[in-house]
């Protein structure tokens, strides 16, 4: 991982919070709201685009990661793909492209070898991004490099996940602006939500040692 510091830190947005553990109502609603996105559940994935589409149109705030030039890469799951396998990253990312906010969807990452998954796994035992790194490939379908990649992910944790698909991405078009967009961001560090839909962006650090930071 010789490049990740040079590629952090990188760059996300979210729309939503989750909480893990949190009873509050807008916890609840936000873990419900967590599975359906996990599950692929068509309403809630056209009612998401249909959303993100209005805030695109009316703010700021997505416009770096969105975009007529923007090809959209989804985070492969933590087994290796089966025909007809549920892909929830993709069909978030197909979702995006069919509201109009980005050019294409193109699965330049699969799965070497299937890695353990980091929701059902301690928290001390979640796969590093080095195991996330060497798990990963880059399949290069075309000559042409994209100007602006964006990796889609269901949910952004702590973005071990996320940073090893950006620097395998950068190694395979070190001139490519690479994001990262995931609906949902978990709030781990706190008991309960006060709010379920709260739009931000932020960054996804490399600390030097071999983890990662996510901050806000």
């Amino acid at each position: 991982m010789k490049n990740a510091t040079q590629i952090s830190p990188v760059r996300y947005a979210t729309v939503a919070n989750y909480s893990p553990r949190g009873k509050s109502r807008e916890s609840v609603h936000s873990r419900n709201s967590c599975y359906r996105f996990k599950n692929g559940n068509a309403e809630t994935l056209e009612g998401f685009a249909k959303y993100l589409t209005g805030q695109f149109e009316k703010s700021a705030l997505f416009r770096d990661f969105f975009g007529e030039d923007v090809v959209l890469v989804p985070v492969p799951g933590s087994s290796l793909l089966v025909a007809g396998g549920l892909w929830p990253a993709r069909l978030i990312a197909d979702e995006i492209v069919k509201a109009g906010l980005a050019d294409i969807v193109i699965p330049y990452l699969e799965r070497a070898n299937a890695i353990r998954k980091s929701s059902g796994s301690s928290q001390g035992n979640r796969p590093t991004v080095e195991e996330q790194y060497n798990s990963l490939t880059v399949k290069k379908l075309e000559v042409i490099s994209p100007k602006r990649i964006t990796i889609i992910d269901d949910v952004l944790t702590k973005g071990r996940t996320s940073f090893a698909c950006a620097l395998r991405l950068s190694e395979a078009f070190p001139d490519t602006r690479i994001r990262v967009f995931a609906p949902i961001r978990t709030q781990g560090l706190t008991n309960d939500i006060t709010q379920f839909i709260e739009p931000a962006t932020g960054d996804i650090t490399f600390d030097g040692y071999g983890d990662v930071d996510r901050h806000p």
